[in-house]
């Protein structure tokens, strides 16, 4: 913030070690930095009742046979007594044993000499034993607004002093912060603060650098401020009580759309392009009076609408969302609500209420909501609230201090340190019971340690017991044991956690990939996988329980079916690579387990082969609602089967015990599929599907069946194609 008021000589030393993130932890780079800086001392806490101090060589030769410990508050000096010492090439180590330091206070290191230097406790991350005593359990952290005053918490143990600064009718007023217990910052400002925008200014050595409350409901746009809004003022009725009764969790048909993506086609009628006012616009229609939008959700009849990102996002300009595009997996604020997908992303206000309107909405339309959650890593390190109010705690490091990359994009989060699990629960209780969403897809679950993902999953499900979570369960190469990673293979530790089941989308579809892309499946006509289907279709692949099993053949990532077969299976044209992908997502939606369809696939979305679609323009990510007119009898047809699973419960077994009890997949001659299912209620009592991706006809025997989907001549299932019998 450019008007803010900050005082005192910002150490050189220290901007360099927070751009690098060396993290103090890179020694042989201080000796060369110290010189450039004109920094000849550096003091430290290394642990609790201990510290380091290193004096630069090209000072005294780093010698002095006494120092001092002066306290800034009182002027109080006192001699400490040198416990241990060593000498490096550039620079000499001093250490002193059994300082009582109170962190309330602010301290210099003076030598023998005069040379004075800030006590700094950066450091004191890397110790257990003052992180211990650091935690804060409260569920008071950020700002509280009421109308007499505002107060404000924030975590920064290892910090010398906070300051908040606020802007009020384009005035800026600074204020202390106390340090209370427990790590903790308090301030308790008198006057009226509403939509106001605020920082802290956060002081670890000589400088004070600004941040964002990571506790703030709202923020300025592009993420420059945190703004404090009246929660009175954004109450909002989440409909909950107008949502279904969700029994398990293979009652859930998932449908990921991204906010921008489903509202910005340019004949689209929605007056709210790219706007979460778009998603719940009610009344829009096609060129030729199809429903589209809201009202085609409904018409389609899934059960989850899974957005992503809606969390505030980095690269988009929110100020002019139209320039650049991105689907929101660079996190800037995991606490506030998107700005560009808002009418006023300058407006505390504006960005709260649309959010909760839009999960409102569906609530009424009985759509339930999942929120797409990026807790693997952030977009900049050393621009996040967390690196700045306490560097080098909430970012995994590797053995060498160098930031953990599993997640390819330079920093994974450090989730299995207390406060940062504190943080993920605290944001995922706000976005359940705040916003009211209904469950969180994890992005590159793998990077999360299993223990956070169960204690997120416990408390949801203690305040709504048809709460779901799933996520991406590779294993990443991030710096966690593989033991303790949320990944699939560690499925039997997280019976009520979800995965997205690749092996599903490979073995039915064929390579996803753009080197494998012209690999092909069962579906799409490679049968020698005939074996690996009839596993899958019956949900007993890989895991546990059935649903654990997300099953999909397409999602955001990679190419869209369509784009995949124009290449796998070109030769069978246009009419062929339709029926093969309207093949795939019948049997997404019949196969055992928890189905999940990407946005347009329904209608055969294509990104113009574009496969890593992340920051393209409008033209290539946009719903394009006039497919919704042309292939208007295939959609009636996908209708048809989500109808089928939602009225009859052998399509959502969600047991082993049920599946193995009622459910037969049989190999014909390693051409066919035949999916027997039995149930005791429902429309019909026994199922019958023949799945028939060859070019070979087959007599068929069960003609005391009824044909319900698909066409039979002559006693025979034709090449190609799905027929469900039932009776």
């Amino acid at each position: 913030m450019n008007n803010c008021i900050i005082k005192g000589k910002i150490s050189i030393f220290y901007c360099i070690a927070l751009v690098k993130n060396i993290g103090y932890n890179e020694v042989e780079k201080w000796g060369e930095i110290m010189e450039k800086s004109a920094v000849r001392m550096i003091a430290q806490m290394i642990a609790l009742k201990k510290i380091e101090v290193l004096l630069l060589k090209k000072y005294y030769e780093g010698n002095s046979p006494r120092f001092y410990l002066r306290d800034l508050n009182s002027g109080d000096l006192k001699e400490i007594k040198i416990s241990g010492k060593y000498v490096e090439e550039q620079f000499v180590h001093y250490y002193f044993d059994d300082i009582e330091i109170d962190f309330c206070r602010i301290y210099q290191i003076v030598d023998a000499y005069g040379l004075s230097e800030t006590l700094q406790y950066t450091k004191l991350v890397y110790d257990y034993d003052f992180l211990r005593q650091s935690y804060y359990d409260g569920n008071d952290l950020g700002n509280h607004y009421h109308k007499e005053h505002t107060s404000f918490k924030v975590w920064a143990p290892t910090a010398l002093q906070m300051k908040v600064s606020i802007v009020k009718k384009d005035c800026t007023y600074t204020y202390e912060m106390q340090r209370i217990n427990d790590g903790v910052f308090y301030a308790k400002i008198a006057g009226d603060f509403d939509n106001c925008k605020y920082v802290y200014l956060v002081r670890h050595h000589e400088g004070f650098y600004p941040a964002l409350d990571p506790y703030a409901y709202s923020s300025s746009s592009n993420s420059l401020s945190s703004i404090i809004i009246d929660l009175d003022k954004v109450k909002i009725d989440l409909n909950r009580d107008s949502l279904p009764v969700l029994l398990n969790k293979t009652d859930a048909i998932i449908y990921e759309a991204n906010v921008r993506d489903y509202t910005m086609y340019e004949n689209s009628l929605s007056a709210y392009k790219g706007k979460f006012k778009g998603i719940y616009e009610e009344g829009l229609k096609t060129k030729y009076g199809n429903s589209a939008g809201l009202d085609y959700l409904v018409e389609l009849g899934i059960t989850h609408l899974q957005l992503m990102p809606i969390y505030d996002f980095a690269t988009v300009d929110e100020n002019n969302p139209e320039v650049l595009y991105n689907w929101g997996y660079d996190p800037a604020q995991y606490n506030v609500p998107e700005g560009s997908y808002s009418n006023d992303p300058n407006d505390g206000y504006s960005r709260v209420i649309e959010c909760k309107e839009m999960i409102s909405k569906l609530h009424s339309k009985g759509i339930r909501v999942v929120m797409d959650v990026v807790y693997n890593h952030m977009y900049d390190v050393n621009a996040s609230a967390f690196e700045r109010l306490v560097p080098g705690y909430y970012f995994r490091k590797n053995p060498d201090g160098t930031l953990s990359n599993g997640s390819w994009c330079g920093d994974d989060l450090n989730t299995d340190e207390y406060m940062v699990r504190k943080y993920i629960l605290d944001m995922s209780k706000r976005w359940q019971q705040f916003y009211g969403v209904d469950g969180f897809r994890f992005d590159l679950m793998g990077i999360i340690d299993i223990t956070t993902i169960n204690q997120v999953y416990e408390m949801c499900s203690n305040y709504d017991n048809s709460f779901i979570i799933y996520g991406e369960g590779w294993n990443m190469p991030t710096n966690l044991p593989d033991e303790k990673k949320a990944m699939q293979d560690n499925h039997a530790k997280m019976l009520n956690i979800s995965f997205f089941n690749d092996e599903f989308r490979e073995v039915m579809k064929g390579g996803s990939s753009d080197f494998v892309l012209v690999n092909k499946g069962f579906i799409t006509g490679n049968l020698y996988e005939t074996e690996h289907a009839k596993n899958v279709v019956s949900g007993l692949n890989r895991y546990t329980r059935p649903d654990q099993s997300i099953n999909y053949v397409e999602c955001h990532d990679n190419a869209t079916i369509f784009d995949k077969l124009y290449i796998s299976n070109v030769e069978e044209g246009l009419s062929g690579i339709l029926n093969r992908q309207k093949n795939l997502t019948i049997m997404t939606l019949l196969a055992q387990g928890i189905p999940f369809i990407h946005a347009g696939q329904e209608f055969y979305r294509t990104k113009g082969g574009i496969y890593n679609s992340y920051n393209t323009p409008d033209n290539i990510n946009c719903i394009n609602w006039d497919f919704r007119d042309i292939y208007k009898d295939d959609i009636d047809d996908i209708k048809k089967i989500i109808k089928l699973r939602k009225n009859n419960k052998c399509f959502r077994y969600a047991t082993r015990e049920e599946i193995e009890e009622n459910i037969l997949v049989e190999n014909i001659d390693y051409k066919m599929l035949k999916y027997t299912l039995k149930q005791d209620s429902g429309e019909y009592k026994e199922f019958i599907i023949y799945i028939n991706p060859s070019s070979f006809s087959f007599d068929y025997q069960e003609k005391e069946y009824s044909c319900i989907y698909g066409n039979i001549n002559d006693n025979q299932i034709e090449p190609k194609t799905i027929v469900i019998l039932a009776k």
